[in-house]
């Protein structure tokens, strides 16, 4: 996009490659002003050309394919006059990071890779313009050219009497005096009886002198002896004192790193406390699940402008809050009183917004009590996290594990004797690995990294405990452990660790996420269920979207089987097409994601209720996209009239499924000899609906043995 006549501009590129493979890299990177607004003599409203650009090939551009251009950060006139742009970059494959540069307005073009920080650990540093030595010279007072600020510079000789005292005459002067002494002392033409007194009287003195020599010697290392003996006395008492007060004094961990990885079975910890139950990294996040019995949580945390800590994900509010912008440029104040998270936008209405939560309220609830993985996301909240730590916690290193990418510095966490999680890149080498192994407790991998490879970090020598993220599904849980993964981080830990069902009846009513609910996309707004805001009524609002109810699995059947029964409905008609169809999926042996009229993971079954009113079921195989029709054929019912519920029930017995809308006893399938699958997992299904505002509506699900 052009910018206004008037307002000068800077061409920038930015290269950037993938991290895996090396080519080209893909992804976005935001820039920002650091200050709110701009001000450019003779202009209302100043164009900065801030805001997120995609990489396209590699090369960074703007939406219309262009060159990016930018605001210069020394325009003349300009208000604020000191100011610089922060640069958010978010390239697939690799973690988040920011850098902040300025801009001449003088440039012809800038190249970002030049201008920035690289090093991970090191402050994060910005040139800015200022005034010369000479001019500095000239404010102070003084006047003339450069040549003479310089001259100003050298000072008057110094005086040279002490390097003389050792020169070739002084020492020509010593020799002379000392072969005088050495005449004085030695008599060639002395008689020998005078030489024997002398030998005489010259022995008596230096035996006597040796004797007091050696009586001074063992008095002094005698003393030196009981005086070492008694500070090392007194330095251990002190030791043991202050060991003994801290023993006292500091808190205790209830909990430690080392007897928590020595419990049995696999670990499951809270990532981002409970994030896909309760919004993330909040209080309410991290009290949920550890009053369920999670027994470790990550805190992943970043910093303000006024140097406070916050458990936060992101480097910017965007994605989590209502808020925009870097953390970082916001005071402490104004993140406390108004910044609310907007979690009930993915989680549902019900819930209420919750403030961002510091991490120091965190550390002063549960540091001790539970592990917890701590990780600085930004370069600048690395600084403030150790100092708070060596600070205000120095007993932090018995029950909390340090987290950090493979890509950042181990060594300080490892002096201080922190246990350490490194995870690391699907497609991290071995030989990055290597370079980390000495200061690496633990390894982590994704659960998007294929199976072979995680068996070889898992085998790597060493044999290091290996933790995955992020692991929403049991079915996933199984996938890991069987590669020997030790430990999952979970966004919905209570389900994830449980076996057995929560419940056999909705209470969709409350219009907030529940623990086991599986969208086909995690942290994705619109696979998330949607709940009405009347009724009880819940939707998916997503074409041919999906959606796990692993909080009523894996079902429990009686002794004669178990009933599923849900009211269902479609608020709008599609007229066009009366043999679109939603309804639910089932009987499958895992709560992998399921998709109609695509080869899934697993088989099962599947009901349709068709807007003509034609109810079907069919069996799903993972070797064809189609469905096996079940039964002799299509049962007719009345038609679906917009937004009047239908009441559904399937029956499966140990050797029979049987589907049916109640209303009248002619539409049902009638007991169906089948008994190819009787897993306990199902969930909801927009079935062929493309169009979502056609799509269908359920409540008040309810759960029986037969």
């Amino acid at each position: 996009m052009p910018f206004p006549e008037g307002v000068p501009s800077v061409p920038v590129r930015y290269s950037v490659t993938s991290p895996v493979g090396g080519g080209p890299g893909e992804g976005a990177l935001q820039l920002m002003p650091t200050v709110p607004a701009i001000r450019i003599p003779g202009q209302e409203g100043v164009f900065t050309g801030g805001g997120t650009y995609r990489f396209v090939d590699g090369q960074l551009v703007d939406g219309d394919g262009e060159q990016v251009r930018l605001l210069p950060t020394n325009v003349d006139g300009a208000n604020p006059t000191m100011w610089a742009w922060l640069g958010i970059e978010q390239i697939n494959g690799q973690q988040p990071r920011h850098f902040y540069f300025a801009l001449d307005a003088d440039a012809e073009e800038v190249d970002l890779g030049a201008v920035q920080q690289l090093a991970p650990d090191l402050t994060q540093y910005l040139a800015v313009p200022g005034e010369s030595a000479y001019d500095a010279w000239r404010r102070a007072g003084n006047d003339g050219t450069e040549d003479d600020f310089l001259a100003s510079l050298v000072g008057p000789p110094g005086d040279i009497a002490a390097a003389n005292e050792y020169t070739d005459e002084t020492v020509t002067q010593g020799l002379v005096a000392e072969v005088a002494r050495a005449d004085a002392a030695y008599d060639p033409a002395g008689a020998a009886t005078a030489a024997q007194a002398s030998a005489v009287s010259t022995a008596a003195a230096d035996a006597a002198a040796k004797a007091n020599t050696a009586r001074d010697a063992a008095i002094a290392t005698a003393a030196a002896d009981a005086a070492t003996k008694a500070g090392n006395a007194q330095s251990a008492a002190v030791t043991a004192a202050a060991t003994a007060a801290a023993g006292l004094y500091l808190p205790k961990a209830l909990l430690t790193v080392d007897s928590f990885m020595a419990q049995p079975g696999t670990k499951v910890f809270g990532h981002r406390g409970a994030g896909m139950v309760c919004p993330e990294h909040t209080e309410a996040a991290y009290d949920y699940a550890i009053a369920h019995g999670i027994q470790a949580m990550e805190l992943s945390v970043n910093v303000d402008s006024e140097g406070q800590l916050w458990c936060l994900h992101d480097l910017t509010l965007d994605r989590t809050t209502y808020n925009t912008g870097a953390l970082n440029t916001y005071p402490s104040t104004g993140v406390a009183q108004r910044v609310l998270t907007n979690g009930r936008v993915m989680l549902g209405q019900g819930w209420t917004d919750q403030p961002m939560v510091p991490l120091r309220r965190m550390l002063d609830k549960y540091l001790g009590r539970v592990v917890l993985f701590l990780e600085p996301k930004g370069n600048d909240a690395v600084v403030p996290l150790q100092t708070l730590l060596s600070t205000s916690y120095p007993h932090a290193p018995a029950s909390v594990i340090w987290k950090a990418h493979v890509g950042t510095s181990f060594t300080w966490p490892k002096q201080q004797g922190y246990r350490t999680w490194c995870y690391v890149d699907d497609g991290s080498s071995n030989a990055v690995l290597d370079g980390k192994d000495s200061l690496v407790d633990y390894w982590g991998v994704s659960t998007s990294m294929p199976s072979a490879r995680r068996k070889e970090i898992v085998q790597r020598p060493g044999n290091k405990p290996v933790f995955s993220w992020p692991v929403y599904r049991r079915s996933q849980r199984a996938a890991l452990e069987a590669d020997g993964v030790v430990g999952l981080m979970s966004s919905d830990p209570v389900y994830v660790r449980g076996t057995t069902a929560q419940a056999t009846a909705s209470r969709w009513d409350q219009q907030v996420k529940e623990s086991g609910g599986t969208p086909q996309t995690d942290y994705n707004e619109t696979a998330a269920l949607k709940f009405s805001e009347t009724g009880g009524w819940v939707s998916i609002n997503r074409a041919r979207g999906t959606y796990g109810l692993g909080r009523y699995c894996p079902i429990v059947p009686g002794a004669g089987g178990y009933r599923i029964q849900v009211e269902m409905k479609y608020d709008q008609i599609n007229t066009a097409d009366l043999a679109v169809h939603g309804g639910l999926y089932l009987g499958k042996a895992s709560d992998d994601p399921y998709e109609f009229n695509t080869i899934n993971p697993s088989n099962g079954y599947h009901l349709i209720l068709r807007h003509n009113g034609v109810l079907r079921l069919y069996r799903h195989v993972t070797t064809q996209t189609g469905g096996i029709q079940l039964g002799v054929a299509d049962i007719a019912t009345d038609a679906a009239v917009a937004g009047q519920s239908m009441t559904i029930q399937i029956d499966v017995t140990p050797t029979t499924i049987e589907a049916r809308r109640l209303g009248n006893a002619a539409w049902a399938t009638g007991p169906i000899a089948d008994a190819s699958y009787r897993g306990g997992y199902f969930g909801l299904s927009n079935g062929s609906i493309t169009d979502v505002a056609s799509r269908p509506f359920w409540r008040n699900l309810l759960i029986t043995q037969l």
